[in-house]
């Protein structure tokens, strides 16, 4: 959700400064989602943010009091189920419609206040639509935190999030249902949304998604810490893109055409692995699966269900209203109403089902019995969450979770892990000795990702922050390495200071006006302006230079790669808290050790396949070619799906999936310790201590034929390794890899191909494990 959006690149001045640097589109309207009146709009501050505080959405626990305590679901000795069933039916009517609405106003007959469900978290406490009251912590986004392969941060990210939001909901500044984490994936590099998402591979993703879900909901004292919500529920990787077949296609009216083989193998099992890690909330997405809206899917709905899902499900915000308006699905409002409650979508983020219900159910064709079960999903998770046992009072407390104060909201161990995350997830991808800088007394900053000092990226906020300002990367190295830092923007001046320095920092990458929630990347390619910086101060340095990348869409950065004039490129994901770990890892107080998450295309990529072509494997297209300009667009030739992902691309990248370079080196050895099992050797050959990553693929008996896919990642762990030392890594694959009953993975009981390496291209070690 975009609250708001102001092209924070686009500087007064020079026309040669930082606007000539970097592509941007005309600059959108701000945008609000869904068109309810009483939501405000979405802003998320950044590092450590400040709001009012004051006390809005305290929550009141009616079974502490009478007449309610009395009452069965207030009796802790019955079962979840029970007690919600009880309270159910207890409410009126009225009061039953009003619930199925994402603001549930009062429910007097229940002793309750008002609730609102939606509260968005991805690097943070956002509370969605209503701007942050109090403080958080801000985390790297996603895109960079994947890159670090460590479950452990994902975690404590998650955690320290799950914990930030039940401290704000006991000061009465937040609700605990937060909807997080996104695990669609990145399955193609012009998708706007690839900020939020941890990668493009559907293991990572899953492993990702449990790792972040067991420690933001983190059970203590018998409750969930918060509720998390994986969305979007499925195949709702398009935005909004003018590049298409014939018409504008976007994420309200796309019907996507996913086959069996791609939804079994890549779409669902990000989501599966999210109901095996228990998580409490599932939200189904704007598009269309094969011709059905997915708010309206029971097939869709009660495949969650087959994993062992119990918890509520939410509809994208305006969602259940597309099935009648966009979608076409439903005859008639009432109609939409009964698809989107018979498939089992609880709670309508919007108006739309509040207000047509009543029809629906005049009409006959919903009764109160399945509004009631609509219902009884949603108080069984307010009840996991302690609010009809807990106090939600520091001074009174009925358990630990009343005794998180808002004290934890931007503690030291907090930020802390916030430079972890950025710190174990910046990724090298060239180095041909450029860095770490070392004995450096000058420096040049420059580029238009230079000086950003504010979130790019979806729910994003103010400059302002408690503590002060959070640092543009001009200010994160010259305070890290008490250097004199020469920051230009206009392009003459800094290609003069290029050649009087001992070193050069260009930052490149893109901004919101770019790519994000509502619009697709209009290009993979490196702007022209960008690339024309880098070529003259390049050639104007007395030595090779640095490029840091600070963007969410992967640029083809093939000229940069050949450029013997850029000595080192490194990759911090999107703009925001992305540089606060960064100055170490530039002056080599740290080593490198994060791997890329998304291929890196050749541009070429973008001009043969659409972003409309949801199909996983090569083949020819249904959708015209991107790079067809004639108007009568049935003329065009249709396009040829090279491939998508490393999973599936049959070219060849700029920079494979997995990729990373380090300060250090290492050597592998793979040992095959049973039919599933690996250990892996690691010798740090280096001279200086480092994280590894090691990355586990299988490759499949006939990889790349008949759809096969030509690898998949398996496993993974990250380990630190000392000078000179040796650390063994057991690796095991995961049953959920082999194939189940009418799936399309590998096959348990055949020979495969193991290889071990730090990146999908290269292969260090191989084994022949009966997998």
């Amino acid at each position: 959700v975009l609250g708001g959006f102001c092209s924070v690149l686009s500087l007064p001045g020079d026309p040669r400064g930082v606007k000539a640097f970097i592509h941007t589109p005309e600059t959108p309207q701000a945008q609000r989602k869904p068109s309810k009146p009483s939501m405000r709009k979405a802003m998320l501050p950044f590092l450590l943010a400040a709001a009012a505080s004051a006390d809005t959405r305290k929550l009141t626990n009616p079974c502490l009091s009478a007449p309610f305590a009395a009452l069965p679901f207030c009796n802790a000795s019955l079962t979840i189920d029970q007690r919600s069933r009880d309270a159910v039916g207890r409410m009126s009517l009225t009061e039953k419609i009003d619930a199925l609405g994402t603001e549930q106003g009062p429910t007097p007959s229940l002793g309750l206040g008002k609730y609102d469900w939606w509260s968005e978290a991805t690097s943070g406490v956002a509370n969605g639509a209503h701007g942050a009251d109090g403080f958080h912590t801000h985390f790297a986004y996603p895109v960079t935190t994947g890159m670090a392969f460590n479950r452990s941060l994902w975690r404590v990210t998650g955690e320290a999030i799950g914990r930030e939001a039940r401290a704000l909901m006991n000061a009465g500044k937040a609700y605990s249902t937060l909807w997080t984490p996104v695990v669609n994936l990145a399955r193609d590099p012009r998708w706007g949304r690839n900020v939020e998402v941890p990668g493009e591979d559907p293991f990572l993703t899953g492993e990702y998604a449990s790792s972040f879900i067991s420690g933001l909901q983190n059970k203590q004292g018998g409750f969930l810490q918060a509720s998390a919500c994986c969305k979007h529920f499925v195949a709702n990787e398009l935005e909004k893109t003018t590049q298409l077949d014939g018409e504008e296609y976007d994420r309200r009216h796309d019907n996507a055409q996913v086959t069996e083989r791609d939804l079994l193998d890549s779409y669902l099992p990000p989501f599966e692995a999210c109901v095996r890690a228990g998580v409490s909330g599932l939200m189904c997405s704007y598009n269309s699966l094969n011709g059905v809206p997915a708010c309206a899917s029971k097939e869709l709905l009660d495949t969650a269900k087959s994993w062992g899902f119990d918890g509520y499900v939410t509809s994208d915000c305006d969602a259940d209203r597309n099935v009648y308006n966009t979608h076409k699905y439903a005859a008639t409002r009432a109609e939409a109403v009964r698809d989107v409650l018979t498939a089992g979508t609880d709670v309508d983020c919007g108006e739309f089902v509040t207000r047509h219900a009543s029809k629906a159910l005049a009409e006959g064709l919903v009764d109160e019995a399945l509004i009631d079960e609509r219902l009884v999903n949603l108080f069984k998770v307010r009840l996991r969450l302690g609010h009809f046992d807990l106090s939600f009072d520091n001074k009174k407390p009925r358990g630990p979770l009343d005794m998180i104060p808002e004290s934890v909201v931007c503690s030291k161990a907090h930020v802390q892990t916030s430079y972890e995350g950025v710190a174990q997830s910046a990724t090298l991808y060239k180095n041909d000795g450029a860095l770490p800088l070392r004995r450096v007394e000058t420096l040049l900053v420059s580029g238009p990702t230079a000086n950003i000092s504010q979130v790019l990226a979806s729910y994003y906020g103010p400059r302002d922050v408690c503590g002060g300002a959070y640092p543009g990367l001009v200010d994160a190295v010259r305070e890290a390495g008490r250097v004199d830092v020469v920051y230009e923007q206009d392009l003459d001046r800094a290609v003069a200071a290029a050649s009087t320095v001992d070193a050069v920092v260009l930052a490149l990458g893109t901004d919101l006006n770019y790519a994000r929630e509502g619009r697709d990347a209009p290009s993979i390619r490196l702007p022209a302006d960008q690339l024309r910086l880098v070529e003259e101060v390049a050639a104007a340095a007395r030595k090779p230079i640095t490029v840091v990348l600070l963007t969410a869409t992967p640029l083809d950065i093939t000229a940069l790669k050949a450029n013997d004039k850029v000595g080192a490129i490194a990759h911090l994901g999107q703009p925001s808290v992305a540089v606060v770990g960064f100055s170490d890892l530039l002056y080599g107080r740290r080593s490198f050790a994060g791997r890329a998450v998304q291929t890196v295309y050749p541009a070429a990529y973008e001009d043969a396949i659409s972003i409309a072509d949801f199909n996983m494997r090569p083949g020819p297209s249904v959708f015209a070619r991107p790079d067809c300009a004639m108007k009568n667009v049935s003329r065009c030739p249709r396009g040829v799906n090279p491939g998508r992902t490393y999973r599936f691309y049959e070219g060849k990248a700029v920079v494979p999936f997995g990729f990373g370079l380090s300060y250090t080196t290492f050597r592998y050895a793979l040992r095959v310790v049973g039919a599933t099992s690996f250990v892996v050797d690691v010798t740090n050959t280096g001279s200086m201590a480092s994280d590894d990553v090691v990355l586990l693929f299988l490759v499949p008996p006939n990889a790349g034929a008949d759809g096969v896919a030509l690898k998949n990642l398996v496993a993974f762990d990250r380990v630190h390794v000392g000078v000179n030392a040796t650390v063994s890594v057991a690796l095991s694959v995961p049953s959920t890899v082999f194939a189940k009953k009418g799936a399309y993975r590998v096959e348990a009981g055949v020979r495969g191909d193991s290889r071990v390496g730090f990146d999908a291209a290269t292969v260090f070690v191989r084994g022949g494990g009966v997998v």
